[in-house]
């Protein structure tokens, strides 16, 4: 398609605006709107209808990027149809949308926010490669489709989208906790001479490798122990969540809203404990991680305890981790301490 001539600039004004009209639909998108009120509301009829927008969106961005294929569309009012129906379409999505109570749980709805929001983000991105006459479009337009056949993939519920953040604060609480194995494993992997003896090329002399002291190794095991603590926290969580949580009950919700955002930071916690663990160590830094890792446990276990899917099964283990964070931690706390 030419870039030059009046009734092309028309074409390229027309893509101009329904760019910058995306862009200010996702922005008030992101604003969190208000909550609108919904009482008939049917959760399969949401995904009925959300699915079935985001399958047209898909639709019409073949047909957007086909439409300017080669010479593409050069008439103002074929552009204008073209985007009126495309516009259409995104407007459908945003309107199922917002027949999403956000009583249905936080999490939930910030994760079909934050779906319906990327999916106008990369219609936004098709327009401007279009208007600028990229060969990106072609790329742009299987992000769409990978994006719009996700919409299988979302959590059909608040207790799904809570166990998604449990699962991903667990794998990264494991990750956590297999470095820390890994180098103290490796630790006395040491060369078979002192590094800092060679003299370099450049005259520069090795500083020797940090190692950890005798009082260093002893602290490690439980600070090991209190990382796995935290992982059996959620793992087990996670577990009584999937079998008995309730992601239809308003209150139950709630309860899955508020852990949730116990859980969410645990990771943050694992690495910031881990990272202090490393040569030279600082006991006291170590000790007051350690304290941030416990409370971390404990906070959580309670919650579970107060909660809807806790049973008097449940509570046996709860004890079990709640004891084996406290043995940790003393064992810790004493040896720091002891230096």
């Amino acid at each position: 398609m030419a870039s030059s001539g009046s009734g092309n600039s028309t074409v390229w004004n027309i893509l101009e605006r329904f760019e910058n009209s995306l862009d200010l639909a996702r922005q008030q998108l992101l604003e969190d709107p208000p909550d609108r009120e919904n009482v008939n509301f049917d959760m399969n009829n949401f995904w009925t209808n959300f699915t079935g927008a985001t399958k047209l969106i898909s639709h019409e961005a073949t047909k957007f990027c086909m439409a300017f294929d080669g010479e593409g569309i050069t008439s103002r009012e074929a552009c204008q149809s073209l985007i009126d129906k495309i516009e259409k379409t995104c407007l459908a999505l945003l309107g199922v949308f917002t027949t999403l109570p956000k009583t249905k749980g936080k999490i939930f709805y910030k994760e079909i926010l934050i779906y319906s929001a990327d999916i106008l983000q990369r219609m936004r991105n098709l327009c401007a490669a279009i208007r600028n006459q990229s060969s990106t479009r072609l790329q742009i337009v299987g992000e769409i489709w990978e994006k719009c056949e996700a919409v299988e993939q979302l959590p059909k519920d608040n207790r799904d989208a809570v166990l998604t953040i449990f699962q991903e604060q667990h794998d990264m609480v494991q990750d956590a906790s297999q470095e820390l194995m890994d180098t103290m494993e490796n630790e006395d992997d040491t060369p078979p001479f002192e590094l800092s003896l060679i003299t370099p090329p450049n005259g520069l002399q090795m500083p020797p490798a940090e190692t950890w002291t005798n009082s260093d190794r002893n602290v490690l095991l439980p600070c090991s122990g209190l990382v796995k603590a935290l992982k059996a926290c959620i793992k087990k969580s996670m577990q009584a969540i999937s079998e008995r949580g309730d992601g239809s009950n308003e209150a139950c919700i709630n309860e899955l809203d508020s852990i949730v955002e116990i859980v969410k930071y645990s990771s943050s916690v694992a690495d910031d404990f881990v990272l202090s663990l490393y040569p030279p160590m600082n006991h006291s830094a170590v000790r007051e991680q350690a304290t941030l890792m416990r409370n971390k446990c404990k906070e959580l276990l309670t919650s579970v305890k107060n909660s809807h899917f806790c049973t008097t099964a449940d509570e046996t283990w709860i004890e079990f981790l709640e004891k084996a964070t406290d043995h940790n931690w003393v064992r810790i706390n004493d040896m720091v301490l002891a230096e």
